[in-house]
């Protein structure tokens, strides 16, 4: 099945990448896989509606290329409706009144269907873009914490000198390892106790 919608995704993409051109021939060549059969089925079907196939060929244009594709559809399946099984049939007035509100009634089915797939067709468009913006945040907010640096756990500190023993088991200044392990920066000054413990006289000083 996943190998189904790949297949139906990349197919898709193609023919969106070929604009015009391509809703025109995926509109022919749907309109004629429905006029085939239909053909085939003529025997059966002679009392039937001769646009009851041209329907899905309507549908899976609409599906594939929105609205204006399966307008188009809708256009050659009137166009072949006409020419193949409702045009013979005009022997008199009622039969041709019949065909005409025929034509009619499948034209207005046809936009609808189409307009119906299309607005399905543009949700889920923007429902995949939605889908690939939040992957690319998600890739985003990994990069980013990725190159966050934290410090957790348990550090080994002497309690005389205050170097912290790193990974490797060598004895580092507190500054040097907590640089080197966060994206912490430092700037050295004295509180006013080392101050006036290391030079007293300048605290003297600024007491007189």
């Amino acid at each position: 099945m996943c190998h189904n919608v790949v297949v139906l995704a990349a197919f898709q993409q193609r023919i969106e990448k070929c604009g015009p051109i391509g809703w025109i021939l995926l509109s022919a060549f749907t309109v004629a896989c429905a006029l085939l059969p239909r053909v085939l089925l003529d025997p059966i079907l002679a009392e039937r509606s001769a646009f009851m196939l041209f329907t899905l060929a309507v549908m899976v244009s609409a599906r594939f290329c929105g609205f204006v594709a399966g307008v188009i559809a809708t256009g050659f399946s009137i166009v072949a409706g006409l020419f193949a099984f409702i045009y013979p049939l005009f022997q008199d007035r009622a039969t041709r009144v019949a065909g005409i509100v025929e034509t009619a009634l499948f034209a207005v089915v046809g936009v609808g269907i189409s307009y119906l797939a299309g607005q399905l067709r543009t949700a889920r468009v923007r429902a995949e873009k939605g889908e690939r913006r939040a992957e690319m945040l998600v890739e985003e907010l990994r990069d980013a914490l990725a190159e966050v640096k934290t410090l957790s756990g348990l550090l080994p500190i002497c309690a005389g000198c205050k170097k912290i023993r790193n990974e490797e088991g060598r004895w580092e200044q507190m500054e040097t390892y907590i640089s080197s392990h966060s994206d912490a920066e430092f700037s050295h000054g004295l509180c006013p106790d080392c101050m006036r413990r290391l030079y007293p006289e300048y605290t003297a000083q600024g007491r007189e």
